[in-house]
């Protein structure tokens, strides 16, 4: 028999919600928090859903599930479609069931299995994350009136406590030549061998490391040239880089590195909000002691994640403490063929009711 859990599960994977195109799923989770008999729950101007459960002055504990999703890519490479939310195998099947559908399902549903706490707590549904994270959460928090004392992200842990991760920076650099007829190559500079030259060089760039997250990383991702037709040689490429960063490192420090800028771009949320932003999001590790035994009260490990997430703002920016715990396997983001384990999901709804236990008691022994 499906659960109910799975069954809002398979309903959110049905639902297309790509970065700005967040307003049916929105709808959708605000009806079933509702159903669930949360009372104060809603949308701010960039189409947060927000919803509150009010315990006491003992702490404020929030939860982040971002909405959005990526697209789904070449449909030859799925075994199924995409959007069907099949049953496969004791798992739910579709773009976005990972990361991270099935820890917002969980996390929406663990609402019912919070008790008479004396904490604040406040479950963030935010838009934006897959192309700019921490951009709703920011508005989230920004809103709220006061700081929250711990943050959990529900991306993809397999049950895990994830304390971290590298930072993420994207990088433009322009290199310029002369343009001339193709045919007389030798009365031009073509920046294309520039383009070659670069790229060799930042294949042999030393980079710093981290002894829990790593070393940094960087990797081309585009490359535009112009004007890009026969026969001219081209005058302008720009080369668009994947900078994973470490503690430490500065958004100056990787500019000047790199000799690019970081991208600015406008983002427009599905409410028809406009805003400005810097694709710049620091590096981030909770140090906290207390971890390991949350951890295991969990009945997982201590990790870090590979990939970016909302704590790039929360821990990375505002200095607020973060953990992660969600589930299915991070490797399975962004993948074709995308499925997240039911199990996983079912645990997960009361692993984030355990949390909030966690971090009640902790805060009353502290005080």
């Amino acid at each position: 028999m499906t659960s109910e859990v799975v069954y809002f599960l398979r309903e959110l994977v049905r639902v297309k919600s790509f970065s700005g195109d967040e307003g049916e799923l929105a709808s959708l989770i605000k009806e079933e928090l509702g159903r669930i008999g949360i009372d104060r729950v809603w949308t701010d101007e960039v189409g947060n859903v927000i919803a509150e459960i009010r315990g006491g002055d003992n702490g404020l504990l929030l939860f982040d599930a971002h909405m959005d999703t990526v697209p789904e890519g070449d449909l030859r490479n799925w075994r199924r479609d995409p959007f069907s939310a099949d049953v496969v195998e004791g798992h739910v099947y579709g773009r976005g069931s990972v990361d991270m559908k099935g820890g917002l399902a969980a996390m929406v549903h663990s609402t019912s299995l919070v008790g008479e706490e004396d904490a604040d707590l406040v479950y963030a549904f935010v838009v934006h994350e897959e192309d700019q994270e921490g951009f709703g959460i920011r508005h989230v928090i920004d809103s709220l009136g006061k700081r929250p004392d711990l943050v959990v992200l529900g991306e993809p842990t397999s049950l895990n406590l994830s304390r971290g991760h590298r930072g993420r920076a994207e990088v433009l650099v322009t290199l310029m030549g002369r343009t001339a007829h193709s045919s007389m190559p030798e009365l031009g500079e073509n920046c294309l061998h520039k383009i070659c030259a670069y790229l060799s060089e930042l294949r042999d760039l030393e980079m710093n490391s981290h002894p829990l997250l790593g070393e940094g990383s960087v990797e081309p991702v585009d490359v535009e040239v112009s004007p890009g037709t026969i026969p001219v040689i081209p005058d302008r490429c720009m080369i668009l880089l994947d900078r994973r960063t470490v503690p430490g490192e500065t958004k100056e420090y990787v500019e000047a590195q790199l000799g690019g800028r970081v991208v600015r771009r406008r983002l427009r949320c599905y409410t028809g909000y406009e805003e400005d932003v810097e694709a710049w999001f620091p590096a981030w590790v909770n140090e906290d002691p207390s971890l390991g035994g949350l951890a295991r009260i969990l009945g997982g490990e201590l990790m870090v994640w590979r990939f970016g997430t909302d704590g790039s703002y929360t821990a990375g920016e505002a200095g607020i403490p973060t953990i992660g715990y969600g589930p299915g396997n991070q490797e399975m983001a962004h993948q074709p063929n995308e499925m997240v384990p039911i199990k996983e999901v079912e645990r997960a709804v009361k692993g984030y009711a355990e949390i909030v236990r966690w971090f009640s008691s902790l805060r009353r022994t502290s005080r």
